[in-house]
C-alpha cells in the first residue's frame, strides 16, 4: 500500500518536470488565439526579464501590446501534452530596419534550459528570420548574458552606453 512507502519517495523533488524537453516545440504567437493560449505561460518568464534585466525601456504590458499589434514577434517553446500547456522559454523579437540591412533585435529572452533550446531550435529560428529578410540578430545584454551568447556565435559590436537626463548629477 502507499501508506507503507515513505512520503519522500512518492513526491517529486522541487522543480521536477515530468515532461521531457524533447516534447517541446517552437510556436510563433502569430494569431490572437495563439497569443491568448500561450501568453499566460510566457508572461511570468518575461516578467522576470523585465524586472531583473531591463532598465525601464519596456514593461510587460508594453511587450504584450506590441506583440498584439504585430510590432514584436514572440516565439515560445511549448508542450501541449499535459493537462495545461507548458512553456519553458519565450523570446521576444523586433525587426530593426537599417538603411543597408534588416536586423532582428532580441528584446527579451526568458525561461530555462537555454542551451538545450539553442541546440534544438536556433537554426530553425534563424532560418525563419533569414527567409524574412533578416541579415543579423542583435541584442543589448548584461555582461553575464554576453558571456553566454558568445558561445552561440554572437560577437560584441558596440558598447551600449546610457546618459540619464533625470539623475540630476550633470555638470
Amino acid at each position: 500500500t502507499l501508506a507503507a512507502i515513505p512520503k519522500s519517495m512518492t513526491q517529486n523533488p522541487p522543480g521536477f518536470d515530468p515532461i521531457s524537453v524533447d516534447e517541446y516545440e517552437p510556436q510563433l504567437l502569430s494569431t490572437k488565439e495563439l497569443l491568448d493560449k500561450y501568453w499566460p505561460y510566457a508572461k511570468p518568464l518575461l516578467e522576470r526579464v523585465v524586472k531583473e534585466a531591463m532598465h525601464g525601456e519596456l514593461g510587460i504590458e508594453d511587450i504584450y501590446r506590441k506583440v498584439a499589434a504585430g510590432e514584436f514577434f514572440v516565439f515560445v517553446f511549448k508542450c501541449d501534452k499535459g493537462i495545461m500547456p507548458s512553456v519553458k522559454l519565450a523570446i521576444v523579437l523586433e525587426v530593426v530596419k537599417y538603411p543597408q540591412m534588416a536586423a532582428m533585435n532580441v528584446v527579451a529572452l526568458g525561461g530555462e534550459q537555454l542551451f538545450i533550446f539553442h541546440k534544438r531550435f536556433w537554426a530553425m529560428l534563424t532560418g525563419w528570420a533569414y527567409m524574412n529578410g533578416i541579415k543579423v540578430f542583435e541584442c543589448s545584454v548584461a555582461p553575464a548574458m554576453q558571456r553566454v551568447i558568445e558561445r552561440f556565435g554572437f560577437k560584441k559590436t558596440y558598447a551600449r552606453m546610457r546618459y540619464d537626463l533625470l539623475e540630476g548629477n550633470h555638470e
